[in-house]
C-alpha cells in the first residue's frame, strides 16, 4: 500500500492530521495571554512544518 499513490497520499493526510493536534495540545497548554500575543500564521505555518517533516519521516521508513 506504501507503494501506491493513494497509499503515500492517505500517509501525507495522516500526518496533517497528528500536526494539527500536536498544535492543538500545544496551544491548549499555552498561557492565555502567550495566545493571544501570536499571531494566527505563527501556530498554521507551525502545524505546516511539523506535517512537513513527519510526512517525510514515513516517506523515507516505506522505502
Amino acid at each position: 500500500m506504501h507503494n501506491n499513490l493513494l497509499g503515500r497520499v492517505l500517509m501525507g493526510l495522516a500526518a496533517c492530521a497528528v500536526a494539527f493536534f500536536v498544535i492543538l495540545g500545544v496551544v491548549a497548554v499555552l498561557p492565555r495571554a502567550l495566545t493571544d500575543a501570536l499571531p494566527d500564521n505563527v501556530l498554521g505555518g507551525a502545524a505546516v512544518v511539523l506535517a512537513v517533516a513527519a510526512a517525510r519521516r514515513f516517506a523515507r521508513r516505506a522505502r
